[in-house]
């Protein structure tokens, strides 16, 4: 079976290094939508490791050129100080070159860092013409200005149609917002049995403060019947709990059979694993992650399990291993080295989407630059900039 796994991938490696080399020579050559695209896999880890320093190096070409996307994408690693040293000012001067094209997507981002840097009344207004080209998260900050008087003067009647137009399209900040108003009564009659349908509409779209605010009514019976025991679920759920059951949130190898538990296929999958087997020892590692009785002695076997089985290139291991070190289970915590596993496993070809959340963790930008360092001294120096 790994023989078989290696030959597939042997076949598909080739074509995806080759399509990279040829990026690579057109935004060499000066292509600035060669430039744009490589910049996005190093930032997405597409096909590459994630690399924000060499994505920021392949935007400033692109942007200098005057390609908005580029100029727009560039304002914001400079605020968030990813790839490059946190420079608002760097920030602010490229979105708003970005911003020049008109294109709400820029305007809206734009917003965000003048809200952010203190510029309330420069983001409202950047909200409202991004909100009137049809941006709908830009319609809901300026519901949310209109609502507290930031930026502008309170206008409820005005925040609270915009509320209602980006809730008939399912918008769940804007569902949780007009329920907010029906809890305060504040421009409507006090109607707390409404505020719980929004609440309960956000709530089902995952927003989480719509899951705490609706375990408050039931916690209280305002709206809705006294549920104490679905007002603590609503609780978890709205703090991020972030697991339906044990081992809920570990990734299992998709390309496998369903882990059989019988005593014949255990004693079978144990001596596969003290073999050196890498499908064997992860295995092993999930058997004992989603026990239901897991304790720190069988976390801290799973987790040299899925060392083993990372360590010889198995995918799955490697974001296990990575869940392990961000939660502190069976190992002590570390951001950094969570972090670096979560982008090997994503190079390896695992399908990473929401697992952060899972993880519940926020590295810090210091600790990504450091963990996408540490990342690519194990798989080899990365020469294409050369």
């Amino acid at each position: 079976m790994i023989r078989a796994l290696a030959f597939c991938l042997a076949l598909i490696l080739p074509l995806g290094a080759a399509a990279q080399t040829d990026l690579e020579a057109a935004a060499r050559s000066g292509d600035t939508g060669a430039q744009m695209a490589l910049a996005q896999r190093y930032l997405e880890g597409d096909g590459v490791l994630q690399n924000h320093m060499r994505a920021a190096e392949w935007l400033q070409q692109a942007a200098a050129a005057g390609l908005a996307e580029a100029q727009n994408r560039l304002g914001q690693l400079y605020f968030e100080g990813l790839g490059v040293d946190r420079d608002a000012e760097a920030a602010l001067r490229w979105l708003e070159h970005a911003a020049t094209s008109g294109d709400p997507n820029y305007l809206y981002d734009l917003a965000l860092v003048r809200e952010a840097t203190g510029d309330a009344a420069g983001a409202s207004a950047l909200y409202e013409r991004a909100a009137d080209a049809g941006h709908l998260d830009a319609a809901v900050s300026l519901a949310v200005h209109f609502h507290e008087g930031t930026g502008r003067a309170v206008d409820l009647d005005r925040a609270r149609a915009l509320y209602e137009a980006a809730s008939a399209q399912d918008h769940p900040r804007a569902l949780n917002n007009l329920g907010l108003l029906y809890v305060r009564g504040e421009g409507v009659a006090q109607d707390y049995e409404r505020a719980a349908g929004y609440f309960a509409q956000a709530a089902t779209l995952g927003l989480r403060p719509a899951m705490t605010n609706l375990g408050v009514l039931y916690e209280n019976g305002f709206g809705v019947p006294v549920d104490e025991a679905y007002a603590h679920e609503l609780y978890r759920l709205g703090g991020g709990a972030g697991q339906d059951g044990v081992g809920a949130s570990y990734v299992y190898d998709p390309r496998l059979a369903p882990l059989e538990l019988t005593e014949a296929a255990v004693t079978a999958l144990q001596q596969q694993a003290e073999a050196g087997d890498p499908v064997a020892r992860f295995q092993m590692g999930w058997a004992l992650v989603t026990h239901p009785e897991r304790d720190f002695d069988m976390l801290r076997q799973a987790a040299a399990l899925f060392a083993d089985a990372a360590a010889q290139g198995h995918g799955p291991a490697m974001a296990n291993l990575s869940l392990m070190y961000f939660r502190g289970e069976g190992q002590p915590q570390d951001y950094v080295l969570g972090q670096m596993w979560l982008l090997l496993a994503q190079r390896a070809g695992v399908n990473t989407a929401g697992l952060s959340v899972a993880y519940g963790s926020v590295p810090t930008t210091d600790q990504i630059a450091e963990a996408q360092r540490m990342a690519q001294t194990r798989i080899g120096p990365d020469r294409s900039g050369e």
